[in-house]
């Protein structure tokens, strides 16, 4: 789900530092290992949902071929080297705190981003939105939300050339050549009118640009009836944040640039929404879910609080993260509370780039919307990387 379709990444070299560090050649960063004592508010940690989500990662994991990669260039990981843990993980039946806490310090090693100092970054949240739409067309319902054209093509480059392993670029062809695939501004003028099914129809662009961020979402039809719909592709363009444009042109700023305030903005200056919302010309195609959940990148269930989206450049899918930072109270929303929770990366998007980025999963309703519109606080996070494959990661070279 939101997940960027060109990567640039660098080449994976590491060198031993000591037993308990070692760093990449260009760029750093510096991987540093640590204790469980070292991590803030761990001795108090509630773990039992943690383990819970973590479980169904596990599920995945243990789907999937023992040689298969899943880590990063940075973090050679492969499917086999969770296999052990997410064996015992899902012999734990029930969960509570107790057995969950003895889990994770039996299984894991904490590692952390370090170059000089702990590296520091940005962590926002998003939920799953409730829309009204229809599957008919009609001036109440007149945006429509697009399935995956017939005509997008995927070019893995990795088949072309061995260095570019991994890269794949979006578009689609144009006589004997693979061109860019359209942009926002070219769809919303009808460009994929005849290549893309219309899944369903809502009233405002403004819901469907939020919908693109959140990457899943409830449609509720004019007879009550809900489905649930979720990321399918993306046109391969690059993706501008809105809050980014506004800010630029001084109409906000990043203090106080949250959702909700982007959406009023919008919605109150409708001559100016098309050419704003156009300066993304990132455009997300979406499918209808077959479970009533938000599915993640990583091909399962969302749990609330629980699921972190991160950039899978840096840290491997399904991998647990202790994450200290802040969070805004669901009462009053400029008031941020400490948040340090063991999350579990099963997500990604289009806007959460570099090492130290999280988004952190809400669910739905009025609080999920309240909190993830408002989070955008500064944090830290270790990642839990499986104890016996860490003295094969530290002595790559």
């Amino acid at each position: 789900m939101k997940s960027k379709l060109i990567y640039l990444t660098v080449a994976l070299a590491a060198i031993i530092l000591s037993a308990a560090v070692w760093w990449l050649q260009s760029p750093k960063p510096t991987f540093r290992q640590v204790s469980f004592k070292h991590l803030p508010g761990w001795e108090n940690a509630q773990l039992k949902k943690s383990l819970e989500t973590f479980q169904t990662s596990c599920r995945a994991f243990l789907k999937q071929n023992p040689e298969r990669v899943v880590g990063t260039e940075q973090i050679d990981l492969q499917a086999k080297d969770w296999h052990p843990a997410c064996r015992a993980a899902l012999k734990i039946n029930p969960v509570d705190e107790q057995s969950a806490k003895v889990f994770f310090e039996k299984w894991f090693a904490p590692v952390e981003f370090y170059d000089d100092k702990p590296v520091k970054g940005l962590f926002t949240g998003y939920y799953m939105p409730l829309i009204k739409g229809s599957y008919t067309k009609s001036k109440e319902f007149s945006v429509p939300i697009y399935e995956l054209p017939s005509n997008l093509v995927t070019v893995d480059l990795g088949l072309f050339l061995p260095n570019l392993k991994n890269k794949k670029i979006i578009g689609r062809i144009a006589g004997n050549k693979v061109v860019p695939f359209y942009t926002r501004e070219q769809i919303n003028k009808g460009a994929i009118k005849d290549t893309a099914r219309v899944l369903v129809w809502i009233n405002s662009p403004v819901d469907r640009l939020f919908l693109e961020i959140q990457g899943s979402g409830i449609i509720e039809l004019e007879d009550g009836k809900r489905i649930f719909i979720g990321y399918d592709g993306q046109n391969g363009a690059p993706y501008t944040a809105i809050a980014g444009v506004l800010i630029k042109k001084g109409i906000m700023t990043k203090h106080n640039a949250s959702m909700q305030r982007i959406k009023k903005y919008l919605e109150a200056h409708p001559k100016q929404m098309d050419k704003i919302i156009n300066q993304n010309k990132s455009f997300v195609f979406f499918r209808k879910l077959s479970l009533e959940a938000a599915l993640g990148s990583q091909g399962v269930a969302l749990t609330p609080g629980y699921s972190l989206a991160i950039d899978k450049q840096w840290i491997p899918m399904g991998a647990p993260l202790w994450l200290n930072t802040t969070r805004p109270d669901s009462k009053n929303p400029d008031v941020n509370k400490p948040m340090q929770r063991l999350m579990i990366a099963q997500d990604t998007g289009g806007a959460i780039r570099g090492k130290v980025r999280g988004d952190v999963f809400w669910g739905g309703g009025d609080k999920a919307t309240l909190i993830a519109g408002h989070m955008k606080n500064e944090g830290h996070y270790w990642l839990l990387l499986p104890a016996h494959a860490l003295s094969r990661l530290a002595q790559l070279k």
